[in-house]
């Protein structure tokens, strides 16, 4: 009778006697997983739960607590401000205190990590079907507000003011960009409106998302557009500001954006 491995129970019954799970390590009171592959050492900082959104805002210009925090709707301020100081524990961001307001900025170490997740968005917008839970208006503007150029504006402010027709969402939101301010306003900011545009969330999140341009929706009847022809061309550009425009999705036969009530 082949005598059996000795090893093979002592390390939890393995046929080869290998551990069936290797210890876990612990690092700044964090569970890691305990191995030198370099997949799991880099998913260590960067599989934990909100890591990759709190890292896409500042690629996006973010670099205060409360605007990293705008971008990220229903993170926690406590869960921030712990994913800040690991971070900056693990050399991904860099913290400056200017007055009584720290400022965060990526490293050399987070803008190599912040590239991960755009590549995982690349997968995301190829591979994974937005869908009417996802129909978020506010963010989606304060997205496009952070890619806008302030540079190429046409004027030194522009602002759009969006009335959203989906009942469950705000009917009112504006977009302010310029004079170094990129925001979302709930409440009328006091400025001027150079445009009004009319539709429902799904279209919204379409548009931003480049899966359907502005005169597109306009002729379909699901985006209506009030404002000077300046500002039609200024708009048709901002549908193609996001990164995964130009991502085609994986099932061609599928739709990019699903517009069936949540």
């Amino acid at each position: 009778m082949p005598r059996r491995c000795p090893s093979a129970r002592g390390w939890g019954g393995s046929k080869n006697g290998l551990p069936r799970h290797a210890p876990a390590r612990h690092r700044g009171g964090v569970r890691g997983y305990g191995q030198f592959c370099p997949i799991a050492l880099g998913a260590e900082i960067f599989a934990e739960r909100w890591t990759p959104i709190i890292l896409r805002n500042l690629r996006m210009g973010c670099e205060r607590f409360g605007d990293i925090l705008a971008g990220a709707p229903g993170l926690p301020r406590s869960v921030l401000a712990q994913r800040l100081r690991r971070l900056e524990r693990e050399g991904v961001i860099e913290r400056t205190q200017l007055g009584r307001t720290p400022t965060y900025r990526l490293t050399r170490c987070g803008e190599e990590l912040a590239e991960v997740c755009m590549a995982l968005g690349t997968w995301g917008a190829r591979w994974r079907e937005v869908q009417p839970a996802h129909h978020d208006p506010y963010l989606a503007l304060w997205s496009l507000a952070h890619l806008v150029d302030l540079d190429a504006l046409p004027r030194p402010r522009v602002v759009v003011r969006f009335e959203i027709t989906d009942r469950r969402f705000p009917a009112r939101l504006w977009l302010l960009v310029g004079n170094g301010e990129q925001e979302v306003c709930v409440h009328d900011p006091g400025f001027a409106e150079d445009a009004v545009v009319t539709t429902d969330a799904a279209t919204l999140v379409g548009w931003h998302c480049g899966r359907i341009g502005l005169g597109a929706a306009v002729r379909a009847g699901v985006m209506q557009v009030s404002g000077p022809r300046w500002m039609w061309r200024t708009l048709e550009a901002w549908g193609r500001l996001s990164p995964y425009a130009d991502v085609a999705p994986a099932d061609r036969d599928r739709p990019a954006f699903s517009r069936e009530p949540v």
